[in-house]
């Protein structure tokens, strides 16, 4: 897999926005297992804390990669375009184990209060596609996260 320029909704780049490099995660049964398992945690999350109505996964599963300068500075998931606009829940997996890298915190700031999330490898974070929020400039390392959105009916 070939990894690209990390880009924004609707194919559009900035890079005053975002300077990462990333893969879209092919469909098919060699990553079924990830699905499998994103599904089953988000759901759980979703009844226990959200209690949006979803519909599914409408993109493919994104790894993101972001070396030294990297970064994704502050900025909402949900979109304006017809699936962008639909991203209700946004999943974030830390692949690279803390110790591999300086910098490239995510953070959130569902109300006003910026705090990081846990950097635990493994460890999925789970928050409101529309909660703005960032990855912190990486000063040395690599960090590795897989991204997806669980999309819905627009809010009423």
């Amino acid at each position: 897999m070939n990894a690209r320029k990390g880009g924004l909704v609707a194919g559009r780049f900035d890079t005053e926005v975002r300077q990462s490099s990333l893969v879209w995660l092919p469909d098919g049964e060699e990553f079924e297992w990830v699905a499998q398992r994103m599904a089953r945690l988000v759901g759980d999350a979703n009844r226990d804390r959200f209690r949006f109505v979803l519909d599914g996964f409408e993109e493919r599963t994104q790894l993101a990669s972001y070396g030294p300068g990297h970064y994704y500075n502050w900025h909402i998931d949900r979109g304006r375009g017809a699936v962008a606009g639909r991203r209700k829940l946004t999943l974030s997996v830390q692949l690279t184990d803390p110790a591999g890298y300086l910098g490239g915190e995510l953070e959130l700031n569902a109300d006003g209060h910026p705090f990081q999330a846990p950097r635990d490898q493994g460890t999925m974070v789970v928050f409101a596609a529309h909660t703005i929020h960032r990855v912190a400039p990486v000063i040395s390392g690599n960090r590795l996260s897989l991204v997806a959105w669980v999309h819905g009916p627009d809010f009423v």
